[in-house]
């Protein structure tokens, strides 16, 4: 068994080394989203993932029951 980092795509548990890791950022008027891809040899994306913040946040009022 080889001790190489695996991480878990659309094709299985495969080695980390093998795989195209890639960052893009998105600006929208108010939000920020992160976007982290991985793609194979063939260029197929077998993992993404997107982390949104929201820039105007919540905001809300208390109410009695």
């Amino acid at each position: 068994m080889s001790d190489a980092p695996l991480i878990h795509t659309t094709k299985g548990n495969v080695p980390v080394a093998d795989l195209k890791y890639a960052t893009a950022w998105e600006f929208g008027p108010t939000w920020v989203k992160f976007v982290e891809r991985y793609t194979d040899a063939a260029g197929e994306v077998v993992r993404e993932s997107c982390h949104v913040f929201d820039t105007q946040g919540v905001v809300g009022s208390g109410a009695l029951a």
